[in-house]
């Protein structure tokens, strides 16, 4: 005897004999295409996230090596080119002495994960004591700029 449900019907679902769901078919596509514009943004800002920590970190060891020449007594030009060694070309120096101290800020740009939306501007400073004797080469509130 044939049930009333039909043929080719599931017994309890109502869904074809084909499989559970047949008639949802390319409903996993579809909601693939509405989540993946999600999942690269999420992934582009985590890029860009370790892009800038990595800029950060490379901007702290500027930093410190520039504070080092300064209180060694070498020229604010060479220490200067050391952070743009290590930082990049961009990084943006500023040095500064007093009371036996010498302070330095290295910033420089980071570009965010679309160059529309503009980026992010990072900093790093540094402060170490002025060798007797010799102190820094570095007059007031001297800086060096970038390109």
């Amino acid at each position: 005897m044939r049930s009333r449900r039909g043929p080719g019907r599931h017994p309890w679902r109502g869904a074809s004999a084909n499989g559970p769901g047949a008639d949802e078919r390319g409903s996993v596509t579809a909601e693939f295409a509405v989540a993946l514009p999600a999942v690269v943004v999420v992934l582009a800002f985590l890029l860009a996230g370790a892009a800038a920590g990595a800029v950060q970190l490379n901007l702290e060891k500027a930093a410190q090596a520039a504070v080092r020449e300064l209180g060694r007594g070498e020229s604010e030009a060479s220490a200067a080119h050391t952070v743009r060694s290590i930082a990049g070309e961009g990084a943006v120096v500023a040095a500064d002495s007093s009371g036996g101290w010498v302070t330095v800020r290295v910033t420089a740009s980071v570009s965010g994960p679309w160059p529309e939306f503009g980026g992010w501007t990072l900093a790093a400073e540094a402060t170490g004591p002025a060798e007797l004797g010799g102190g820094p080469v570095v007059p007031a509130r001297a800086g060096s700029g970038g390109k």
